[in-house]
């Protein structure tokens, strides 16, 4: 078994828990890309683990291999004394720290190739005492009335998405995407409570400029599918739900994410369980996943999410999509008359 911590081209095209990229895709390598935190040290140290148990295979009985199978289960016992001892001091492999794969900015330098800047406004709201910034993007139709709420993935920063918010402007739309805790110039650190409460921020910002309820799209990709479907479960009912590569809990994110199969407790703190709060959203639901996502796998992500979901709800396996591949894979124009259709329907 690879371990994606020292071989990180087989996670190509896939954002995922650890933001990790392909040879192809950046000349960094993976200490360069993730700060060799306490949780990646724990999680590469799993990988070796799990490789000592596969060892212990019912070969090395039948060659009688006797040297092969004690040395492996002396490695399995030390390792497993390592575990013991990490839980007792740490209480669990904080798998949460590397969830975030935030970078800060001085400032943001958004392309105006699409979207010009006398479209666009920075907005700066107030989260648990921290500033955190976002951009407000004017629909060309000045009588568009529909707003798309846009919660992103783990990766860097707003400004890393803004060829997601381009493709909402050409639906037509207005659109607001803002940046987490932590990330861009947001100021503060991420935790799953900030980023709920970041969302709400971004709620009320967009009550302030007038936009009731019923015009408001709530939008999550990947990580952002966990503080748009609590928008939409607990604080105010969205005209539509849209998740794309969104995770169903904590425990689907680390058995899936990971490749690890393991307990969530036993690796993140916190539960993102966005597919029990999915059964308290009553609004229309629109679930998009990709078929091939090596991250956030499908099967135990967004067909559970859509399997929990109140009626009226549509669910697109997107074939051959890695993790943020859907919307490329569908085609743009095809993804965007899916999107605005089914918004404005």
């Amino acid at each position: 078994m690879k371990n994606p911590l020292q071989n990180h081209s087989s996670f190509r095209n896939a954002e995922g828990v650890f933001g990790i990229y392909s040879a192809e895709e950046s000349e960094k390598s993976i200490i360069n890309v993730i700060p060799r935190s306490r949780a990646t040290r724990n999680l590469d140290f799993l990988y070796k683990f799990k490789n000592e148990i596969s060892r212990l295979s019912l070969r090395d009985f039948a060659r009688n291999d006797k040297k092969k199978l004690v040395f492996a289960i002396f490695s399995v016992v030390k390792m497993l004394t390592y575990v013991g001892m990490t839980i007792v001091l740490c209480g669990c492999f904080d798998l949460d720290n590397s969830l975030f794969n935030n970078e800060t900015l001085k400032a943001y330098n958004l392309r105006t190739t699409v979207i010009s800047e006398s479209l666009r406004t920075q907005v700066i709201m107030t989260s648990q005492g921290k500033k955190i910034y976002g951009y407000f993007i004017t629909s060309p139709d000045t009588s568009e009335k529909n707003v798309v709420l846009y919660n992103h993935g783990n990766r860097d920063h707003l400004q890393f998405y803004w060829d997601r918010v381009e493709l909402f402007y050409k639906m037509g739309f207005n659109v607001f995407i803002y940046d987490y805790q932590g990330y861009g110039m947001s100021e503060g650190e991420p935790t799953e409570e900030g980023i709920y409460s970041d969302a709400n921020a971004a709620y009320h910002y967009l009550q302030s400029k007038g936009f009731h309820d019923t015009l408001i799209t709530v939008y999550g990709f990947s990580l952002g599918g966990a503080p748009a479907t609590n928008l939409a479960a607990n604080t105010f009912t969205p005209k539509r739900l849209i998740l794309e590569s969104a995770f169903a809990s904590a425990t689907a994110l680390t058995q899936s994410g990971t490749l690890l199969d393991l307990p969530s407790t036993f690796v993140m703190k916190g539960e993102y369980n966005n597919a029990e709060k999915i059964k308290r959203v009553t609004s229309p639901v629109l679930i998009l996943h990709g078929v091939d996502d090596k991250f956030i796998d499908i099967e135990k992500n967004g067909k559970v999410i859509y399997r929990n979901a109140n009626e009226p709800k549509k669910f697109i396996a997107v074939p051959e999509a890695d993790h943020s591949e859907v919307p490329w894979k569908m085609g743009e124009a095809v993804y965007i008359d899916t999107v605005k259709n089914f918004i404005l329907k």
